[in-house]
């Protein structure tokens, strides 16, 4: 049995003589006798008892449940109500200060250990989840830190990840643009080689300088929309806005598509008539209306890191001596109008990907390819899943492999 230490309240003083008799034979101490309610807080100040017996009807201008309720606010002592009064609205009133107990005089020895035991535990499990409770809310408050720590992290390098896979197209774009200048370059340098001959020749006329002028401002004009697009792939799209499917993705074959036809790898791009099976040209007016609600740079980053990933895999299965350079590398486009989504489809004739390697082809520094930094297909990812809401999955085919790009309408 605990040994607890009680202050009794009462203000019958031979009522309150037997209570100190009855406690201290079931082996309680008693800390003190008070008669009033300003006497008790004063005492559980100054003794700090492990329970109060408290009268209801006190002397004085606070009664019992008063003085229980600040004994309890100001030093957590659990109180034992003891009162002869059993009307309702006092009962009411002592249950309001979470009361630890309640005995009506008179009352049982061992009705009052019982209490007074009760009490005591009630107590003290009420201490153990209090304390649980904070140490719990400590965890929660510090695995939210945490939390959000990890998510700043990733964030961080999901940032540092986006701009090396920039970095990367754009030096695939530097590749690229310079191969869009050497055309126009030669026809400017066979122009002004012209030039010098038909001034030796006197040819040179107003109809001729005309035809000159003409001719000299298209390649230039070739040549400046060439940095223009390279450009404006790059600009950063923080906002969502509707733009069309079929002009970013042309946005990007014109970018690397004389570049691809250098190495004899061509692209074919089409729609795919979901009800009827038919296909129509990338110039199809149907096409032209098929749009989506979301970033459009990001959108092209995705296209052309595919576009970046097929062409690898042709080099990769051209290296392997699986079909000669001069055989033709295909890579095919296909868009389709879904009822909720938009589908496009990427497929290559290169090298495929191994079932081994399938459920990695996502991870970050994931390569296959000797000087490949494996964040082309990572970034892929988490553009259109993460920032578009859309689905990016893979697949082998007959022939190489097939990225499909699923973005809601």
């Amino acid at each position: 049995m605990s040994k607890a230490k009680i202050l009794v309240v009462e203000d019958e003083w031979i009522i309150a003589t037997n209570l100190q008799s009855t406690l201290e034979d079931l082996g309680y101490e008693v800390t003190s006798v008070v008669l009033s309610g300003e006497e008790a807080i004063k005492h559980a100040e100054q003794e700090r008892p492990g329970l109060v017996l408290m009268d209801i009807t006190l002397h004085g201008e606070m009664d019992g449940i008063e003085a229980a309720d600040s004994i309890k606010a100001l030093y957590d002592i659990p109180v034992v109500y003891l009162t002869s009064n059993v009307d309702e609205a006092t009962f009411e009133r002592a249950i309001d200060t979470d009361s630890f107990g309640y005995l009506v005089k008179p009352f049982e020895k061992m009705e009052l250990k019982y209490s007074i035991e009760l009490a005591i535990y009630k107590h003290k499990m009420e201490k153990v989840l209090k304390e649980k409770t904070r140490q719990l809310e400590e965890l929660n408050k510090n695995l939210e830190i945490r939390v959000k720590e990890e998510i700043e992290k990733g964030l961080q390098k999901e940032h540092l990840l986006i701009q090396q896979s920039k970095l990367v197209s754009m030096g695939e774009m530097m590749v690229a643009i310079s191969h869009q200048w050497r055309q126009p370059l030669n026809v400017i340098g066979l122009l002004v080689q012209d030039l010098e001959e038909a001034y030796e020749f006197g040819e040179i006329s107003r109809d001729y300088v005309t035809e000159m002028t003409r001719d000299s401002m298209a390649q230039l004009n070739l040549m400046s929309k060439t940095i223009t697009d390279f450009r404006d792939f790059f600009k950063p799209s923080n906002e969502r806005m509707h733009f069309s499917v079929k002009a970013a993705i042309e946005e990007c074959i014109e970018l690397i598509r004389l570049q691809y036809e250098n190495n004899q790898i061509y692209i074919d791009f089409t729609v795919q008539n979901v009800n009827t099976g038919t296909r129509a040209v990338s110039d199809s007016p149907r096409m032209s209306e098929i749009t989506i609600f979301s970033y459009p740079e990001e959108y092209k980053q995705v296209i052309l890191n595919l576009l970046s990933n097929a062409r690898d895999a042709i080099r990769e299965k051209r290296r392997r001596e699986l079909f000669s350079t001069a055989y033709r590398g295909e890579i095919s486009i296909s868009l389709a109008d879904l009822k909720d989504s938009v589908l496009v489809e990427v497929k290559d004739n290169g090298s495929g990907i191994a079932a081994s390697i399938k459920d990695r082809i996502f991870e970050p520094y994931f390569s296959t390819k000797e000087d490949g930094i494996g964040i082309g297909l990572y970034m892929s990812k988490v553009i259109t899943e993460n920032h578009m809401g859309g689905k990016l999955y893979v697949d082998s085919t007959e022939n190489g492999a097939r990225f499909t790009i699923e973005i809601m309408k």
